[in-house]
């Protein structure tokens, strides 16, 4: 008993002085419910190291060593994981959004999610969802189009796939990010039904049916306040209304002030807690809202496992990025993704048998234009571009004859360092203005992509600014075309005098000096440049005089039987920073095609393109139309295989092509006023504007060709469900995507001509038929009504139309 009693004393006295160390502390308990774990520790928390969980530290949450909160860390992007190095380059969004397949884009954000893990981050900053209202828009490549149902869809089964894997999502950007002119400041002036019917779908989606973990509020205003201090967006909508658990946190750079920001429903400021912070959160804030935050942020933490040791310590998978899987996952979106707008005399396939020459013709033929610009984009691993896959799928069978014809801005190659007379001086500035005392170093050329890293240890990663000084030697005389490519802001000297002056945040982007030079003389060359934030990359290149590269690639359309040329835009023309400045296909693109028909009756154009382009000067010329958008690593297999027959085309249009940029709704409020857009299409954007006004697009949403051919029969109607039978007649396998539109006959507000509110993508082999079963009534046909405030269903007739796009109905009927 005397030895049991000592035991006794011993233990207490041992806790007392330990503070019961020992103890599992219940936030450390993986079998307690989240909810629990997460008020236990946010009760161990000081408020110092609270209000220092609401700004973040570069791309990371703070780390609070003395609790072992360990820092959550971030990456750039929706289409592949832009940190540390290369990864692989998935298709684009509008790519995705273009196959129509949701279960393939699940499998793509399970393997997204594997490689962010890889790379030892735990939240992946995507999807991007916001509507292609502007057809240039900048950033309409990273999205999925203009349907908010489509982008729904898409939206849902992407945010699953990311998040079955313990990595976080991130739907961006809340909310009507709709254009990158201004978007820093404009003001999107919206009315209430328009919002909740065109632009906030997606995100409701994500928030009530895939659980989304985080929502990123965009730069731009909403009716006058700030995304990241709207109280209608982040408050009412996202936590009151849909019951948003995880944390919202701010664009890089997007947060204006602290009281709006702290009381109007943003958790986590970033990527620094510029204006939340213990000297700027005063004492009017109460604990209990700074816990609030703090609670949104722990949760998302132990919902992706940060605080137990069989998630946090697994080993990264690395092999990842060079798997078959993967590399498969890629090239089975890109082609899936393919739209072939036009086959006039059944020109494709290509008939290998038949022919003994192409002309492999543009500047898209022996590039890889896997993304658009800015922070998307992903340096690949591996990629094929299509002239390569070409060669590689038909070997010495056919004559390749290849031409670039045009060069697009930012694709020439770095000046050689043979060429700079004594080497290149540079020195690096701990701020913005050039200003203080420099660290100097010393380069062979100027061409430099950091990424969000920085430039050397010991320097900062972002707010720096680098001068280059050099002497180059021309090795020949003519007219030269100097180039420098930054994000951010560049000045070009030469000879002492400024020829370019771009002193401006922006993402990568080309700017251009032509001058003469005369060969073996000596030209002063300097180049000032700053980074901001993100991302930062200088380079300097030219273009040397020399022979004309559109004549020989007219010359090689005639020396052949089949002509193909790979045109459209790059990252540098279509980027985060800045929207197109129309519709156009840059660089002479647009003649390089008509010359070629002139010389040669077979032509097939290939578009790269993120969103759409003009095609009046030539597209009654040409025979053949793909649209193969920024479709990742793989994109010149993909590319290669649907103009060789070994896939079936598939891919159906997920936003409209106009004939021109004056048909379209934002034409006459875009730009039209300074630091304000007003959004008077109101609900009738895209093809709910064409439908509306009975205007005749280029290619309709939905609109996509097949090698074969479909027919749709026998549609029935039963209760909630509508049926019909889809065959292919044709004698090649193919898939179709049958979608299904509602339009309300009798309403007490003005309905859409049709809405698409159900699809599915079905494969069929020749000859086959099947059934199709939709069942979608009851989501089908509520409006959001304004006065109300909330949705609304009315009673009344209905037609249903069935199609193979929005302007291809095969069959309809009325309930």
């Amino acid at each position: 008993m005397k030895n049991t009693l000592f035991i006794l004393i011993v233990f207490f006295i041992s806790v007392l002085f330990t503070g019961g160390k020992n103890e599992q502390l219940p936030y450390k308990d993986s079998s307690l419910a989240i909810d629990e774990r997460v008020e236990d520790l946010l009760g161990r928390m000081t408020l110092e190291e609270k209000i220092g969980m609401l700004g973040g530290t570069g791309f990371e949450t703070k780390e609070i060593k003395r609790l072992g909160i360990p820092p959550m860390n971030m990456t750039d992007g929706p289409v592949g994981v832009r940190w540390n190095g290369s990864s692989s380059s998935f298709p684009s969004g509008i790519s995705m959004a273009a196959t129509w397949d949701t279960s393939l884009i699940e499998k793509y954000g399970i393997a997204l999610a594997e490689e962010t893990k890889a790379k030892g981050r735990h939240v992946i900053l995507g999807l991007c969802v916001n509507i292609a209202r502007i057809p240039q828009g900048g950033r309409n490549f990273e999205s999925f189009g203009e349907d908010p149902y489509l982008t729904s869809r898409m939206a849902v089964n992407y945010i699953k796939g990311v998040q079955k894997e313990k990595v976080a999502a991130t739907i961006k950007h809340f909310a009507c990010n709709n254009q990158e002119f201004q978007r820093d400041f404009v003001d999107v002036r919206i009315d209430e039904r328009a919002l909740n019917e065109i632009y906030l779908p997606s995100f409701k989606a994500a928030v009530q049916e895939a659980g989304v973990l985080a929502v990123m509020s965009a730069y731009n205003k909403v009716n006058g306040s700030y995304c990241s201090e709207n109280e209608y967006l982040l408050t009412k909508k996202l936590k009151e209304e849909w019951g948003f658990k995880g944390m919202v946190m701010s664009d890089w750079g997007a947060v204006h002030s602290t009281m709006p920001t702290i009381l109007n429903g943003l958790d986590l400021e970033m990527p620094t807690g510029i204006y939340l912070n213990d000297s700027t959160i005063n004492s009017a804030v109460s604990e209990s809202l700074i816990d609030e935050k703090v609670r949104r942020i722990l949760r998302v933490m132990f919902t992706i496992g940060l605080f137990d040791p069989s998630v946090r310590d697994e080993k990264p998978d690395t092999t990842v990025f060079t798997s078959a899987e993967h590399k498969a996952l890629a090239y089975e979106i890109a082609k899936e993704s393919i739209v072939l707008l036009k086959n006039e005399k059944n020109i494709l396939p290509i008939n290998t048998d038949e022919i003994k020459s192409i002309a492999v013709i543009g500047p898209n033929a022996a590039v890889t234009r896997t993304g658009g610009g800015g922070s998307s984009f992903v340096e690949p691993i591996y990629s094929v571009a299509p002239l390569e896959a070409l060669k590689n799928k038909i070997g010495n069978k056919i004559k390749i004859n290849f031409a670039e014809g045009v060069t697009l801005s930012g694709d020439t190659k770095p000046i050689e360092a043979k060429f700079f007379a004594g080497g290149i001086k540079a020195e690096f500035f701990n701020n913005k203005e050039l200003s203080g005392k420099p660290v100097e170093k010393s380069f062979d050329q100027i061409n430099f992509d950091w990424g969000g890293e920085a430039p050397f240890e010991g320097f900062p990663e972002d707010n720096f600014s680098v001068r280059f000084s050099a002497s180059i030697k021309a090795p020949v005389s003519g007219e030269f075309a100097i180039d420098v490519n930054s994000d951010d802001g560049v000045r070009l000297y030469f000879d002492g005098k400024q020829v370019i002056n771009d002193w401006n945040d922006h993402a990568a982007f080309t700017n251009t000096f032509k001058t003469k030079l005369e060969k073996d003389k000596t030209y002063n060359i300097k180049v000032e440049y700053y980074e901001n934030g993100g991302s930062a990359s200088v380079k300097l290149g030219w273009r040397l005089p020399g022979e004309d590269p559109f004549e020989a690639a007219v010359t090689a359309a005639k020396n052949s039987e089949i002509a193909i040329l790979f045109v459209g835009t790059s990252n540098n023309y279509e980027s985060e920073g800045f929207d197109r400045p129309d519709l156009a296909l840059p660089a002479n693109q647009d003649e390089l095609i008509e010359e070629v028909c002139k010389v040669n009756k077979n032509v097939i154009v290939v578009l790269n393109s993120g969103s759409p382009v003009l095609m009046d000067r030539w597209i009654d010329k040409t025979d053949g139309i793909l649209e193969i958008w920024f479709g990742g690593e793989e994109t010149g297999n993909a590319a290669a295989d649907v103009l060789l027959g070994n896939y079936n085309p598939s891919g159906k249009l997920p936003v409209t092509f106009p004939k021109r940029w004056e048909d379209c709704s934002a034409f006459k409020t875009y730009k039209a006023e300074d630091s304000v857009t007003y959004y008077s299409d109101g609900i009738f954007v895209g093809y709910r504007h064409f439908n509306k006004y009975n205007i005749a697009p280029l290619f309709p949403f939905g609109y996509g060709l097949s090698y074969t051919n479909f027919q749709y029969g026998n549609l029935k109607v039963n209760g909630d469900e509508v049926s019909f039978d889809l065959k292919n007649t044709g004698n090649m396998e193919g898939a179709e995507v049958v979608q299904l539109y509602v339009k309300g006959l009798e309403s007490s507000v003005e309905r859409p001509e049709k809405e698409l509110k159900a699809f599915k993508k079905v494969r069929l082999k020749a000859g086959e038929m099947t059934r199709i079963n939709f069942s979608f009534i009851g989501k089908a046909v509520p409006f959001f009504d304004p006065s109300a405030k909330k949705w609304k269903s009315e009673p009344g007739k209905y037609e249903i139309m069935i199609g193979s796009s929005s302007r291809d109905i095969k069959l309809k009927t009325q309930l």
